[in-house]
């Protein structure tokens, strides 16, 4: 790395005066990939730097990421979840590497570094966005910071945040709380917001796109397509029950991806979003589930829609109508290799035969109901 930086310092000296050979290095310094260590791991204008690579590490970033919260969510290991979730953000820093770091280091009381994470996350555009905010507010608080934590709990009420009887019995808040700054933050946060419990939601559904109809959705993308889509915190799991397993653990080996909001109605919203086994890398199926939700983030209904669940399923074509209807084209694919030998995964499809079709309707009370389909196609149904 830093042979290379002096070959191009060396090369635009040599070239004073010579806009061509200027224009030639140029191109060669910009040809250089940034490379990140571990004393890099708070340095935004590095990092930032760092994400403009031609050269993405998406996939290894996204399994140790996953690691770091299995660690500290699941196993209670900090040292763990702290080892795996720096390695991700070294791999391909990521706004929910640093948020997840920055709640390790609070719990391991290294405020400093939590701070830090916290405002690498916010940077990388984190949502939910108050979260961070009443992190910070616990954070200083824990310091004994309180016309900060007080500051930064005002924020996060503004933002969205809104469970107010957690707040009311956090620990990490205890010293605020002591103080009148407390009920004068609660009482700012508040001021002018007619529906509290609501913001929550709000933050959740605006995440997803609204796109011009018909939409019709991929069935497989890239690993770099799929990371411009916003990636679903944890903190929101208690609109997707999947994000957590039969044990109640977070399902750490799956991703969720927010996708698009496709109808919006007096009585509903409807929502589509990604499930992905992120250990499987880019060879892995995605799967489109449809979800309604009340105006309040009440599930009305859920149903796979999309894409398929398994390496050896059949693939849904999937196109959204204006009127509501949804139209499935059930494609059964060929494979380079024989799966019966080489198995599915990394076998390349080389084509795909239309195999049946389904129709369904969101309905006026956001029922997702079953409007038409043959027999190829209930076959590859949920």
């Amino acid at each position: 790395m830093r042979l290379g930086i002096i070959a191009v310092a060396l090369l635009l000296l040599a070239s004073c005066g010579d806009p061509a050979a200027e224009s030639n290095s140029a191109v060669q310094q910009k040809r250089i990939d940034i490379q990140l260590a571990e004393a890099d791991l708070f340095e935004t204008t590095k990092i930032l730097a760092y994400l403009q690579n031609d050269i993405k590490f998406i996939k290894a970033a996204n399994k140790l990421y996953l690691n770091g919260v299995d660690a500290f969510k699941n196993k209670k290991n900090l040292d763990s979840a702290a080892y795996y979730l720096r390695g991700s953000i070294l791999k391909e820093p990521s706004g929910k590497a640093y948020y997840e770091l920055g709640n390790v280091y609070m719990d391991k009381k290294q405020y400093d570094k939590a701070l830090s994470a916290y405002d690498l996350a916010e940077n990388l555009d984190f949502q939910p966005f108050s979260k961070i905010l009443y992190n910070k507010a616990c954070l200083y608080s824990l310091q004994k910071k309180t016309e900060l934590s007080g500051q930064y709990l005002e924020y996060a009420l503004q933002a969205g945040y809104n469970n107010l009887d957690y707040i009311d019995a956090d620990q990490d808040l205890t010293e605020l709380r002591k103080t009148g700054v407390y009920k004068e933050s609660i009482d700012k946060g508040l001021r002018g917001m007619s529906n509290t419990k609501n913001l929550f939601w709000l933050q959740f559904k605006k995440l997803f796109r609204k796109y011009p109809f018909p939409l019709t959705i991929q069935p497989q993308m890239s690993e770099k397509s799929l990371a411009g889509m916003q990636y679903i915190s944890f903190d929101f799991e208690k609109y997707i029950s999947e994000m957590r397993d039969s044990k109640f653990s977070r399902e750490v080996s799956k991703g969720f991806y927010h996708y698009a909001q496709v109808y919006e109605t007096d009585n509903y919203v409807a929502v589509v979003y990604i499930v992905k086994e992120e250990f499987m890398g880019e060879a892995a199926p995605l799967l489109y589930r449809l979800a309604t939700f009340t105006h309040e983030g009440k599930l009305i209904d859920k149903k796979r829609i999309g894409g398929k669940e398994n390496l050896r399923d059949n693939i849904w074509q999937t196109t959204f109508n204006k009127d509501r209807t949804i139209d499935i084209k059930v494609m059964e694919p060929t494979y380079e290799n024989d799966p019966e030998d080489e198995g599915y995964y990394d076998n390349k499809i080389v084509s795909t035969k239309k195999v049946g079709q389904l129709k369904y309707k969101v309905d006026d009370a956001g029922k997702i109901v079953k409007v038409s389909g043959d027999e190829g196609a209930t076959a590859a149904n949920d």
